[in-house]
């Protein structure tokens, strides 16, 4: 039976078509999001998430891609959602210590709360990119493929992201000295 057929069984409710579907893409869509979240049970997790995406959006799949295609584009987006939940567990010290951003580098709770606020209005695509580089410690090849950009736009946008964070942690603090007037 063709990929196609079995979504289209799937998109009417057949839970076996499913398990065929599953069958025959669970190893490779497993070790596909390993490779992104380097974290067994997190990929065990993915996985299952990413056929209960499939159970619940069978219906929309338009065939304008390979089904193939479609279900690493979902273990994609179900991943990166996993990598920004992480991002909300920030280790807020690790950047803050990496980069030297205080002067006297006794870091207390208002530091962290300061740089927090700050990573909080900083773009999606700098918060995950200093994420990825600082907390994953990921090598700036490895968040290229996650991001599925070329290499330099890593290097790039790693660069941007830091000069923002400091930009805005002086924001922060300029607000916080007119607020204190």
């Amino acid at each position: 039976m063709r990929d196609e057929e079995l979504l289209d069984q799937i998109a009417r409710g057949d839970e076996k078509a499913l398990k065929k579907l599953m069958d025959l893409y669970k190893n490779r869509l497993f070790f596909y999001i390993y490779g992104l979240l380097e974290n067994y049970e997190d990929a065990q997790e993915a996985l299952i998430e990413t056929f209960y995406q499939v159970w619940r959006s069978a219906k929309n799949f338009k065939g304008s891609s390979k089904v193939s295609t479609w279900l690493f584009g979902i273990a994609r987006n179900v991943s990166r959602n996993m990598l920004r939940r992480r991002m909300r567990e920030i280790k807020t010290v690790e950047i803050m210590e990496h980069d030297a951003i205080f002067e006297d580098q006794s870091i207390d709770s208002e530091s962290v709360e300061l740089v927090k606020k700050a990573l909080d209005r900083l773009s999606v695509a700098h918060r995950e990119v200093l994420h990825l580089a600082f907390y994953e410690e990921l090598p700036y090849e490895e968040i290229a493929k996650i991001l599925g950009i070329p290499l330099g736009t890593v290097k790039t946008r790693v660069f941007y992201a830091k000069k923002r964070l400091l930009e805005v942690i002086k924001e922060l603090k300029d607000e916080e000295l007119k607020e204190s007037f």
